[in-house]
């Protein structure tokens, strides 16, 4: 009776052994247009097993029992799909999903889920490969569209403010920014020129991409600054019928009408449109000052096969502005700051008449080629025709009492074209995975300008009446113009570079990345019209490494990297005292930064810490004869955090902190060591934003947050003394509520109507009210 007992028992187990055999089921989720669909849901039937694709849309079922199942991918908005699936026992069975839906659709729903919508940092467009954020040895932020959307921002100044370490340089109608303290223009658009005068619209921004530190192995210098670049990113047509439009109003005579169409051109959905429109129209809180604006961009994409896509965009400005008024305090420094002056703030010192017109048209192209499993082929064009026209006034302080006006006409022409090759490669060499990308580049830019200056037309008291305030007029302009030489010049400057960039995985959690860019500059040399003569031709020819190096001491949620990077800025040939010219090399910058990123929680927690130590060589300062000799340099140093974090459904944070410390060396006594018009040493950026889900009040929306700027140079030195930007807290608050189809956001800029200053003595916009009305259809 024991022995058939036990053979009872030993058949029972071995028989509950067959029964518990398992395997695995794995894959990933991307949208049609391929890219990864985060947090799609996927279950099996019968059984409801489930589990949720994490942020790069992969997703792992394990110990399945084997035998055969459906399995689901499903989400909120999206139709469900099914694919059958049998499991066997220790195997492993891939199974991948291709939604229908697109990636628009997709990130309005996630959004509505409340996932950590601000913290998107996948893109190509950084190291121009494929390569997740924590695979990159290099800084860098991404502020993506529902930012945008969740701030109700109107003005491309306003995004930058999202970015840590970022400050705006010149305010108004420019385009320039302070990025570790060096300065930097916004002339990229999807990783090629868009060079171009007129304020940018946001109107067509999908995400604004701020890569940190010299960057000129694979962008170039001439887009470029040694603090990094700015790149937008434009919204792409997808394969469904879909589109919003909005209207904004606010103070100071703000204007808004915003319009967004996608739509298929045929029933096989593989020839796509999608057309964004703008109208701007906003005045001002001081007497004179205003923006009017017309957009269109619209962008066509064709799907000729799966592997091969071509696309073309267009953006059409029309602009004429009067907002590029300022006070330039030079002259007197027995004030230190703007806070002691006695300056009208409501007054501009300028007029309505004096305005200028900087219409645009941009175009840019691609063909996209899988060639095979290993390798792609991109090829890209950009072209952009430009022009300013019209008046313009900048005013200086004149000790404590009085403002010198001075005025100028300009009618500028910029034609400037791109075309770029690139070949990227996924390959292993025995067992070492590479990412390559191997490009070729050539940017050409042409020049018209005529353009002439009144220094001094007049002087008007800072505070107080006074009549001649008011004589500042196109007539009087003219005729003072009328006195004065003008000068006519055409420039033209080409560039011929090849790039090439590897990323080798020497285990899956240790990478190394090395670059190098040869960059071939040729200066056609300046056409004086009025002299007939033809000034500053050279050539030059420059090298620019770049080593990076990742640890991800947690595989996928924590590394630890360090860079080494270089920059480069040519410098043309300079006639000293004795009538010779000297030729000159490049400057050079070269950055070593160290970091640490991480990504926990399935993506809930996102955050970024990095030192950087820029130093730049060869910089040209003139000597105690007047002689221009290249022994100078420039110091940069400094530490940034960035944390964007979704602790709870609902509930967004982006926070950052910077600090930076620049300085010349060897340059000029006077000033060396000292803290020159380079941004605050010191800066903070914060916002909290929380949307009700699944509640009574589902759709309502809260946001807060805002910025400080430290103390921030105008200028200093030893002999003169200083001028500086006070420090300031400037909060922003909005509240919306939402729906499938309409939504209506109310925002107060400048909550506590803190008064402060931008570049040099212009006082930035006090509190302002404005309500955004948009309706959504499908």
């Amino acid at each position: 009776m024991l022995k058939s007992t036990f053979f009872v028992a030993v058949l029972s187990v071995c028989s509950l052994t067959v029964m518990a055999q398992h395997g695995t089921i794995t894959g990933e989720v991307r949208t049609a247009d391929g890219k990864p669909a985060p947090f799609v849901d996927i279950t099996l039937q019968p059984g409801n097993t489930g589990t949720s694709a994490d942020r790069q849309g992969h997703y792992q079922l394990n110990n399945i029992r084997t035998g055969k199942y459906t399995i689901v991918a499903s989400f909120t908005g999206l139709k469900a799909q099914f694919q059958q699936v049998e499991v066997a026992n220790d195997q492993t069975v891939t199974i991948n999903f291709s939604l229908s839906e697109d990636n628009h659709t997709l990130q309005e729903v996630t959004v509505s889920s409340g996932y950590n919508k601000f913290a998107k940092k996948e893109t190509e467009n950084i190291a121009r490969m494929p390569l997740k954020n924590l695979e990159n040895p290099q800084v860098y932020n991404v502020v993506p569209k529902e930012l945008l959307q969740d701030q109700v921002i109107v003005s491309y100044n306003d995004v930058l403010k999202n970015v840590t370490g970022v400050s705006q340089a010149l305010v108004n109608g420019s385009n320039s920014f302070n990025l570790r303290g060096f300065f930097t223009t916004s002339y990229l658009r999807n990783g090629l020129q868009d060079y171009k005068a007129n304020s940018i619209e946001i109107a067509n921004i999908e995400r604004i991409e701020v890569l940190k530190g010299p960057s000129a192995t694979l962008f170039g210098s001439s887009l470029t600054s040694f603090g990094g670049l700015l790149n937008r990113v434009t919204k792409k047509p997808y394969e469904t019928f879909n589109g919003e439009i909005s209207y904004t109003l606010g103070g100071f005579g703000l204007s808004r009408v915003t319009a967004d169409f996608n739509t298929p051109l045929n029933k096989e959905k593989d020839l796509l449109l999608r057309t964004n429109i703008a109208y701007h129209d906003e005045g001002s809180f001081q007497d004179a000052g205003f923006t009017k604006r017309l957009f269109i961009a619209p962008s066509l994409v064709y799907k000729a096969s799966d592997r091969l896509t071509v696309t073309l965009d267009a953006e059409i400005y029309n602009q004429k502005a009067n907002d590029f008024n300022r006070l330039f305090p030079q002259a007197s420094f027995t004030k230190t700051n703007p806070r002691l002056l006695s300056v009208n703030w409501k007054r501009s010192y300028s007029s309505n008449d004096i305005y200028g017109k900087t219409p645009s048209v941009s175009l840019n192209g691609g063909v996209n080629y899988k060639i095979n499993d290993q390798w792609t082929s991109q090829t890209s064009f950009s072209h952009t025709n430009s022009e300013v026209e019209g008046y313009w006034s900048w005013n200086s302080i004149l000790g404590d009492t009085a403002v010198s006006r001075n005025p100028g006409y300009e009618h500028s022409q910029y034609n400037y074209t791109e075309v770029q090759q690139n070949f990227n490669g996924d390959f292993k060499i025995g067992k070492l995975r590479n990412r390559l990308v191997l490009g070729l580049d050539f940017l050409n830019g042409i020049t018209n300008a005529t353009s002439a200056s009144v220094y001094g037309f007049d002087q008007v008291t800072i505070a107080g009446h006074d009549p001649r305030y008011n004589e500042l007029t196109i007539p009087a302009l003219q005729a003072a113009l009328a006195t004065v030489p003008s000068s006519k010049s055409r420039s033209e400057q080409s560039i011929y570079s090849a790039y090439a960039s590897d990323v080798l995985n020497i285990t899956d959690e240790l990478l190394v990345m090395a670059s190098l860019r040869v960059d071939h500059f040729v200066n056609n040399g300046t056409y004086d019209a009025n002299n007939d003569t033809t000034t500053g031709k050279y050539n030059q020819t420059a090298l620019s490494p770049k080593l990076g190096l990742v640890y991800q001491l947690v595989p996928k949620h924590l590394s630890v990297f360090g860079n080494y990077m270089n920059g480069f800025s040519n410098n043309a040939p300079t006639q000293q005292p004795d009538g010779k010219f000297s030729s000159f090399k490049p400057s050079h910058a070269n950055q070593w930064e160290t970091g640490v990123k991480m990504e926990f929680f399935n993506g809930k927690l996102n955050g970024t810490f990095s030192y950087y130590h820029i130093k730049v060589d060869d910089v040209i300062r003139t000597n105690a004869d007047s002689y221009s000799v290249q022994d100078g340099g420039q110091l940069s140093k400094g530490y940034e955090a960035e944390v964007i974090a979704n602790p709870v459904k609902g509930l967004n944070i982006i926070a950052g902190y910077a600090y930076n410390d620049i300085y010349t060396i060897n340059t000029n006594a006077d000033v060396d060591g000292l803290h020159q018009w380079t941004g605050p040493a010191q800066m903070a950026n914060l916002w909290v934003s929380y949307h009700f889900l699944n509640t009574a009040i589902r759709g309502l929306g809260l946001g807060i947050g805002g910025n400080y700027n430290g103390k921030a140079y105008i200028t200093q030195s030893r002999s003169s003394g200083e001028f500086y930007l006070p420090s300031y807290t400037v909060l922003n608050a909005v509240l919306s509520y939402e729906r499938s189809a309409y939504r209506i956001s109310l925002k107060m800029d400048n909550l506590t109507n803190e008064v402060y200053w931008g570049s040099y003595v212009s006082q930035m916009m006090p509190r302002r009210f404005s309500t955004t009305v948009s309706f959504k259809f499908r």
